[in-house]
């Protein structure tokens, strides 16, 4: 499945609601599709009730419920995947659509973690001792920068040298703390794509000072998206395309078989700390396709594609004075 959060172009945010798409370009309302299935499958007089309580509006609410929301969820998809073939214009009990073309949705970032841990060096060629230290190297994006696909990264007065880069993002789907690399994939959820947006300069002046945190957590510098695809979607991790286009130039392009410390062994270490369901950890980028980045502008287009989870689109703009 893959998942989203979405309302209609012309609805206030705070309507934002949980769904899935079905037959490529259709995103299905879960919520309203649960209540319906469940009145007219299951004869559940309740069915309005326990749809508020399984199809939260938020993903991450949605992960906290655990095997029995994605026992409710699993059978509502397919019984919807099969309605829209029958009926792509059904309506729910409340009169509204069901199925809504994916180009009439917003798409909001498909979880909000309450960490967001970044892993760097992970690729070969790997910086040096990135691999003989065995420990990955890591820092922690401040999840206020998240946004969803289609929002406008905001390049700071102060930057000068903006960079982004893909990066594959591990959402964790139940709380885990000290779990073996053997384990680590019963605690995944699914995947999404990470832009990685750092202001480079002002990293570098951090790093004088003895941190990283500002570069790399300016409001809207983790664009997620723009949608979690589930783990068994995605039957191998480990041998997906990773790609960033710049105004649909390469800008950078790798495959995650080119990664220091895998995904399990990620989820593995960062257990040391509790993780909890809608956590995020982003794997890392591959090397940058020709060796000079120019740094990015206001009206740049950057687009993030990974192989079997989709593309994530937003434009850069100017922080207005």
């Amino acid at each position: 499945m893959r998942l989203t959060r979405y309302s209609r172009r012309h609805e206030p945010a705070a309507l934002a609601r949980m769904g899935a798409l079905v037959a490529d370009q259709l995103v299905a309302d879960l919520r309203a599709g649960h209540a319906l299935f469940l009145l007219e499958e299951r004869g559940n007089a309740k069915s309005e009730a326990l749809a508020e309580i399984f199809v939260p509006p938020y993903i991450t609410q949605f992960l906290y419920l655990g095997e029995p929301g994605w026992e409710a969820l699993a059978e509502t998809y397919a019984w919807m995947a099969e309605l829209v073939h029958r009926d792509a214009g059904a309506r729910g009990l409340r009169g509204e659509d069901l199925f809504i073309p994916l180009a009439e949705c917003r798409l909001y970032a498909p979880v909000r973690p309450a960490k967001l841990v970044a892993v760097t060096g992970n690729y070969r060629p790997a910086p040096p001792g990135a691999i003989e230290g065995g420990v990955p190297g890591a820092f922690a994006k401040l999840t206020s920068a998240v946004v969803g696909p289609g929002h406008d990264i905001v390049k700071p007065a102060l930057c000068e040298r903006l960079d982004c880069e893909a990066e594959l993002a591990l959402v964790i789907g139940r709380k885990c703390k000290h779990v073996s690399p053997a384990q680590a994939m019963e605690y995944v959820a699914g995947y999404t794509i990470l832009n990685d947006v750092s202001a480079r300069d002002v990293i570098e002046r951090e790093r004088a000072g003895g941190n990283i945190l500002i570069g790399k957590s300016y409001d809207t510098f983790a664009p997620l998206g723009p949608w979690l695809v589930t783990r068994d979607e995605v039957p191998d991790p480990m041998r997906l395309q990773v790609r960033t286009r710049v105004n649909g130039a390469l800008r950078q392009e790798g495959n995650t078989s080119a990664m220091v410390h895998p995904v399990t062994t990620l989820v593995s270490y960062f257990s040391q700390l509790t993780l909890m369901p809608g956590d995020i950890i982003a794997t890392g980028s591959p090397a940058a396709a020709t060796a000079v980045q120019r740094s990015l502008v206001a009206g740049d287009r950057i687009e993030c594609e990974i192989e079997s989870i989709g593309v994530l689109r937003n434009a850069v703009v100017d922080e207005p004075e």
